[in-house]
């Protein structure tokens, strides 16, 4: 009741605090709790439907969007006939993962925050926000601690759609990663812009660097396939080096922004094969069971 509760309310916010009247009470209660899949047939789990865990980090809102995103262009293509329901398997492979490991973070950031032990208190009052300050002061904690919040930092290396061609090197953007964010010459002699108001969120995007890029026809994309070539420029090189991306480099983004393929030489015959092999475009039947 909440009678009972005023005894613990005046401990953290000090005696002399009075309550005239309760006008509405009720009790919260945290769940921490996964479901053992996320896809049955025709029925998904996204959200908090397939995962609920406590609001510390607030990682709520952006898991579920990103678990909305992940399905989204995948059903889209299986949907429209573009692709085989095999494609739709990798929904559940790459967020499960994501949704375990938060429910393990975030169980254990709840239980210091409210635990009553006595070295919890002096941690959470004497230690957290000192270390946090100065953990803070360090680029890179603060990038890490941004990527982790932020969720730009999940990654996919051991998706069935993740494929990172020879010769990369290993400090370069990988498969399975979200492409980094970048500004440049899109144009010779033209001005600096967002790379990623450049991308169609709605499509492919194939990145083509450092590499005269010709028009690549990919059976099974058609109009779903954009490409972006990153001409030669100083400034170019300079905000290609800071990301850590090589020159030559290509890179077949999916419409959630994470990458597909990724190479040096650009190699059309790659990515088709990547398209029927992973992606099972091409050679899709509609599935009924979907309409």
């Amino acid at each position: 009741t909440f009678e009972e509760v005023i005894p613990s309310v005046r401990q953290e916010a000090g005696n002399e605090l009075s309550f005239k009247a309760c006008s509405w009470y009720s009790t919260y209660r945290i769940h921490h709790r996964c479901a053992v899949r996320f896809r049955d047939r025709r029925c998904f789990l996204l959200g908090d439907a397939a995962h609920i865990h406590s609001p510390v980090g607030a990682q709520g809102m952006n898991t579920g969007l990103q678990d909305a995103y992940n399905l989204a262009w995948k059903l889209a293509l299986v949907a429209s006939g573009r692709a085989n329901t095999t494609l739709l398997d990798s929904y559940e492979a790459e967020r499960m993962p994501v949704a375990r490991r938060l429910l393990i973070t975030t169980d254990r950031a709840f239980a210091l925050v409210v635990s009553d032990s006595w070295w919890a208190g002096l941690f959470r009052t004497r230690v957290l926000a000192k270390l946090a300050a100065f953990a803070m002061t360090r680029d890179r904690i603060r990038t890490l601690a941004f990527r982790t919040i932020s969720q730009i930092g999940i990654r996919y290396p051991d998706s069935s759609l993740s494929e990172t061609l020879p010769e990369l090197p290993d400090t370069a953007p990988r498969a399975g990663d979200r492409f980094p964010w970048l500004r440049l010459k899109l144009q010779p002699n033209g001005p600096t812009e967002n790379l990623f108001a450049k991308l169609d969120d709605t499509r492919f995007n194939l990145i083509v660097i450092g590499q005269t890029s010709a028009v690549v026809d990919v059976p099974g994309f058609g109009d779903l396939l954009r490409m972006l070539a990153v001409p030669s420029d100083p400034a170019n090189d300079a905000e290609l080096a800071r990301a850590k991306i090589p020159q030559p480099s290509f890179y077949l983004l999916r419409p959630d922004g994470h990458v597909g393929v990724a190479g040096t030489r650009l190699d059309a015959a790659a990515v088709t094969r990547y398209v029927s092999d992973r992606l099972h475009m091409g050679t899709a039947v509609r599935n009924a069971e979907l309409h």
